[in-house]
This record gives C-alpha cells, sequence and structure tokens, in this order.
C-alpha cells in the first residue's frame, strides 16, 4: 500500500459552542490524526472560536457574519497544500477510526476523487424528529451504491487537486443547503468518482425539530436539489432519489388519495388499508431499523414523518418540474396596427 497521505480536517463553525468540543476532540483523538485541523469560525456570537484555539491548528476568524459554510469550506481549504481535505461539520462527531478508513479508501482505490461516510445509527438527540431525521439519513447511506453520484460534507473528503479543478463549494450557497451536492455533480462531470464508504462513521449531535426539519427538507434539500435536477445538472439516481424512492413516492400520493375517496365510498376502505400494508413493506427495513432504536412510538411517528416526507418531497419536484417545462406565457402585444395596415 503507499504511504499515507496528508490529511486537513476542516470544520466550518457558526455559533457551534455547544457541539464544537466534542467535534474537535474527537477529531484529535482519532487513531489516525489529521496532519492539520482548521476552523473556520463564521462569525459566531458564542465562544466557538475560544474553544476551537484549544484543538486547531488554524482558526479563521470571518470578517463578517454568517457568510455560510460553503464560503468558509473555501476559505480554509487555500491555506493548506495537504493531499486530501476532509470536511467535517461542526455539531458531528466522528468514530475514532473514521479517519483511518476514508485514507484507506484512498490509498487502495488511487482513482478515487472524494470519498464520504455514514452517521451511525445512534444520535445524540432522542427527539423524535431527530431520531427520524438522522435516522433516515444513516439508513441511506449504509444501503447506497458504493460508487456515489453525490458527495456529503458533513463528514466526507476530497483530493486537493480536484477540489481546486472544479472550483471548489459554490458560494451562491449562502446557508447549509445542497452545497455539496452540486460539488458532487461537478466532480462527476469532470469524471472524478466519488465512494461511499459506510463504515466510516460519525454521530450527529444536532437535535432537530419538527419546523426545522420540514424547512431544512423542503427548502435547503427538495427545492434546490428539484431544480439541478430538471436542469440536468445531478445525476438523480442515488440515494434518497433512487427508482425505488419514486415508486414509493407515488404510492404515498394514492394512499391519501384513495383515504379520501374511502370516506365517501367505504368500500375502498380495503385498497386503502392494502396500500398502508404495501407501503409499509416497501419500507420495511427502514422501520426496522426505528423500531429497534425507538420502539413503537419512535416507530409509528417515523412512518408518519416518512409518509410526509415522500409527498412533500415529490411535490416540491413535480412543481419545480411544471415551473420548468411550462411554455412561456405569451404577452400581449403592446404594438397596435396603424388603421390602414
Amino acid at each position: 500500500m503507499p504511504s499515507r497521505l496528508k490529511f486537513a480536517v476542516i470544520v466550518p463553525a457558526y455559533n457551534a459552542g455547544a457541539t464544537i468540543e466534542r467535534c474537535l476532540s474527537s477529531i484529535v483523538n482519532s487513531t489516525r490524526a489529521p496532519d492539520f485541523l482548521i476552523v473556520y469560525d463564521d462569525g459566531s456570537t458564542d465562544d466557538t472560536a475560544n474553544i476551537a484555539d484549544r484543538y486547531a491548528s488554524v482558526v479563521i476568524r470571518g470578517i463578517t457574519s454568517k457568510l455560510g459554510p460553503a464560503i468558509g469550506r473555501n476559505v480554509a481549504a487555500s491555506k493548506t497544500e495537504a493531499d486530501v481535505l476532509v470536511f467535517v461539520d461542526a455539531d458531528v462527531q466522528i468514530h475514532p477510526d473514521a479517519f483511518e478508513r476514508l485514507e484507506n479508501t484512498f490509498l487502495e482505490e488511487p482513482e478515487a476523487v472524494a470519498a464520504f461516510g455514514s452517521y451511525d445509527d445512534a444520535p445524540d438527540s432522542r427527539n423524535i424528529a431527530a431520531l427520524y431525521a438522522n435516522l433516515r439519513h444513516h439508513y441511506y447511506h449504509q444501503t447506497g451504491k458504493r460508487e456515489a453520484t453525490t458527495f456529503w460534507s458533513g463528514f466526507g473528503a476530497i483530493r486537493r487537486d480536484a477540489f481546486i479543478a472544479v472550483g471548489g463549494f459554490n458560494t451562491e450557497f449562502s446557508e447549509p443547503s445542497i452545497e455539496d451536492i452540486d460539488l458532487g455533480a461537478r466532480i462527476r462531470r469532470n469524471y472524478g468518482k466519488i465512494l461511499l464508504v459506510p463504515e466510516a462513521m460519525a454521530k450527529h449531535c444536532k437535535d432537530w425539530g419538527i419546523v426545522q426539519l420540514l424547512y431544512t427538507d423542503i427548502f435547503c434539500r427538495a427545492l434546490p436539489w428539484s431544480k439541478m435536477i430538471v436542469s440536468g445538472q445531478s445525476m438523480g439516481v442515488d440515494l434518497n432519489t433512487s427508482p425505488k424512492e419514486r415508486i414509493i413516492s407515488v404510492l404515498a400520493h394514492v394512499l391519501w388519495m384513495v383515504g379520501l375517496f374511502s370516506l365517501v365510498f367505504p368500500a375502498a376502505t380495503l385498497f386503502f388499508v392494502t396500500g398502508i400494508g404495501f407501503f409499509v413493506w416497501l419500507n420495511r427495513k427502514f422501520y426496522s431499523l426505528l423500531f429497534r432504536k425507538g420502539g413503537v412510538i419512535l416507530l409509528l411517528s417515523g412512518i408518519v414523518l416518512h409518509w410526509l416526507y415522500y409527498l412533500y418531497a415529490s411535490a416540491v419536484f413535480g412543481i419545480v418540474c411544471i415551473t420548468h417545462y411550462a411554455p412561456p406565457i405569451a404577452k400581449p402585444s403592446l404594438i397596435q396596427k396603424r388603421g390602414g395596415d
């Protein structure tokens, strides 16, 4: 196996005082310690920067407040000449062997341009919305194809020369959104190979609330990702956009329509119940995970949240498709014919 690579770990942070110490501690105490640890403090008003000073090789303090993690990662990446840039979110606590697993991936498969890991199945928060969201993320990354069509910056790595070649993160994303998916799409368009390494795991320490989850899913993920897909910038055939997921999305809409129909025609109730059973069966592996990690309450709540997820994600995609492909509405001419013409 070739000699080890130089790793620079980059952590963008904004008011991350509640989680960043656990994040940075897990990084410096990993079995494969990074060669450089760079924290970009995005104008925090709490003690984020002071905590970072105790762990990081370099702490970059943003001049203005909250420009977004895309800019922070790009600025930090410009401060190192390491072989590989590893991005870790400030609310993520990596497993001790996670860096080692990513490094081995690059060493064993030198054609790989980027690689990313997975959340573990033991999220920090016991809030129902947080459990559901984090376990959903874990499930998709544990069951996705090894050669991915996207990238994840929560815990992902990319060779520095490839990062520079594709222009880094898109700084038009001023808040956490799909800047990592956008980066992955550009890597793939440049024929770069991205690998999903599910055994390289990290714990998510974020405490999702239901409103925050819905806002993030719809406006920060589904909407911009749908726009990327219909514009041809993203392949859209991996993880939670696979053909199976699209079939389940259609079934989710059939369920509410049959449910309403059964209120008028009770004979249709059998079809409604059968549809629910089929929906649960198609998602049985994920729902089994929910039951193991949170019992009946998480299972039932998770089924409802997951059904809603399919509804709003597919609805957003449908709306984007309609607005993208619909012919423009002709405006009446402001030029009037002159008499006699």
